[in-house]
């Protein structure tokens, strides 16, 4: 920084030491501010601190770049480039097998051009894969997807990356909030969330081979709890139960996962019902429920927003009687299409039902680091519906 300021000829005109001092009060303005925010419990259950319950991070944008080299060698696997393909992982797709970059196209910044050519090697056959950050890949190009992909029901997949405010420092341009709305209004298109790496993988690996169709898959850029195994579930259109069974060293193993079609009800005081990164949160949040309140959680892996698990959320209601969404995401995306099936289900008429959402709450993003924007942005284990009234 003092190097380049000398270029520019602004040494001893800026004064950066009291700037720096400046950002440093003012970064331990903001610690204080979101440290009083999150509510106190009688020990700490933030992720890895504790000696107990630890768990893997790892970026579950990883999950996306592992299923495309690992399928690469499909002759039909066709992909298109944009602007940050080392960062989502698409170019891993040719990175260390050259011979596949015949059928990599480097599109640049242009998501139209791009969505619009991944519909015509759809059309001859092919399958097209694109993506960039999820604001982009959802929104810029909206025209396109729906009348150039949807409206001819053509297989392209597209990634939408680095959703949700845990992009961090790229602020409310960069930070998709609203994507999930437009893909999931979209006939023919399937939307999928994925928790963590390894479900990341296992929904690029199904959506790219074995699903026909308009497919959106989004996930998240920060390493994240790794929450599921290689032998965990994975269906599409099919929620996972998730159930807190004992405490101990390892997060991941102190929880059972099923699909929901094969759970039994177990008498649950509540349900929670998430999608990609809040889905570990949720399961935070049901070990502190049990250990600081003594509540049994159920909590559903909603990784498919469309089609969504009609079943699974209806018996959540009546089993439970108290449904909680979250979602990193404007409030709505999840929460609206849950609540719709509750109110629509005759098995749950003359039930009563309360619902609550976790999710963002009618704002755009901001920038900062991305742990710190899960505790403003009220997404975190720790967060109350009652700072979500405006929906």
């Amino acid at each position: 920084m003092l190097k380049g300021l000398e270029e520019l000829g602004l040494a001893g005109r800026i004064p950066v030491q009291d700037l720096l001092e400046r950002a440093k009060w003012y970064q331990a303005e903001i610690d204080r501010k979101l440290d009083s925010e999150v509510p106190k419990f009688t020990r700490d259950y933030w992720w890895n601190t504790a000696p107990i319950m630890r768990v893997k991070m790892e970026p579950t944008h990883k999950g996306f770049g592992q299923s495309l080299t690992e399928h690469g060698d499909d002759e039909r696997v066709v992909c298109l480039g944009l602007d940050i393909s080392g960062s989502i992982t698409s170019s891993d797709f040719y990175a260390s097998k050259p011979e596949r970059k015949k059928r990599w196209i480097s599109m640049g910044i242009a998501k139209q051009s791009a969505t619009s050519a991944a519909a015509g090697l759809a059309k001859e056959g092919k399958l097209p894969v694109f993506g960039t950050y999820a604001t982009f890949a959802a929104a810029r190009n909206l025209d396109q997807i729906r009348t150039s992909i949807c409206y001819g029901n053509f297989n392209v997949m597209i990634a939408g990356a680095h959703g949700g405010v845990s992009v961090g420092p790229d602020g409310a341009t960069h930070q998709a909030l609203e994507d999930l709305f437009a893909m999931c209004g979209l006939p023919n298109m399937t939307v999928v969330v994925p928790c963590d790496v390894v479900e990341t993988r296992k929904a690029t690996d199904f959506l790219l081979l074995k699903h026909q169709g308009p497919k959106y898959i989004r996930f998240a850029r920060e390493a994240t709890p790794v929450v599921t195994r290689d032998e965990t579930p994975f269906v599409l259109g099919k929620a996972n139960v998730i159930r807190l069974r004992s405490e101990g060293d390892s997060f991941l193993d102190a929880f059972e996962t099923m699909l929901e079609s094969s759970y039994e009800d177990e008498g649950e005081d509540l349900s929670i019902v998430a999608c990609g990164p809040m889905v570990p949160e949720a399961m935070r949040a049901a070990w502190i429920l049990k250990d600081e309140f003594g509540y049994e959680t159920r909590i559903l892996n909603m990784h498919t927003l469309r089609p969504i698990d009609q079943a699974a959320i209806v018996w959540a209601a009546k089993q439970t009687g108290v449904v909680l969404t979250a979602e990193e995401h404007q409030i709505g995306a999840l929460a609206a299409r849950v609540s719709s099936v509750i109110t629509a289900s005759p098995i749950v008429y003359g039930v009563p039902v309360i619902t609550g959402a976790i999710g963002v709450n009618d704002r755009f993003g901001d920038s900062g680091a991305p742990w710190e924007l899960i505790k403003e942005f009220q997404v975190s284990a720790s967060a109350s519906p009652t700072k979500h009234s405006n929906w």
